[in-house]
């Protein structure tokens, strides 16, 4: 289903950042805002990342040094009981499996993106093209709305003078 939607391109996190507020302070509603990049996790925060998982990571960085000691004292044991040798031998083959999975889910997510892109009203080189602005390292801000709010988050932007905007309007 095509939508309203105004794509723009930045080539940092605090260009990106700074639209995100200025859509927010012009009325837009978050929620038909979307952001796409990479990067690292302190730039998140000037998009309402959420600080209360800080506990979460402690104790997740706790259970993984625990479990890892415990595992590394008590596999080698475990590789001399009569039958879970095989099993703890097995081990890499399941690792090298589950990698070939992990490799498949990437890829599937790439094209999903390229089809919600597309999915958007876009012709699929427009969708590969914002595909390697990603890649690049890229941000990319998305407004999703009726068409006053998606014009009004244009001339927002347009202010700036910085990014690509690509405006898709429902035909």
């Amino acid at each position: 289903m095509k939508e309203n939607t105004l794509l723009v391109v930045y080539d940092n996190h605090d260009d990106a950042a700074w639209a995100v507020e200025t859509l927010l302070n012009g009325g837009i509603n978050k929620f038909h805002i979307t952001v796409l990049g990479k990067g690292d996790f302190e730039e998140y925060d000037k998009f309402e990342f959420n600080k209360e998982n800080e506990d979460a990571v402690f104790r997740g960085e706790q259970g993984a040094f625990w479990g890892a000691l415990w595992g590394f004292l008590l596999g080698g044991l475990v590789v001399f009981v009569p039958g879970f040798g095989s099993l703890v031998a097995s081990g890499p083959l399941i690792g090298s499996l589950s990698g070939l999975a992990a490799s498949a889910t990437l890829g599937a997510a790439v094209s999903a993106m390229v089809s919600w892109f597309m999915d958007l009203g876009m012709t699929k080189a427009e969708a590969k093209h914002y595909e390697d602005m990603l890649k690049q390292g890229k941000n990319l801000v998305i407004v999703q709305g009726s068409v006053e709010e998606v014009k009004k988050a244009k001339s927002l932007l347009e202010n700036q003078g910085k990014g690509e905007i690509k405006l898709h309007l429902k035909s």
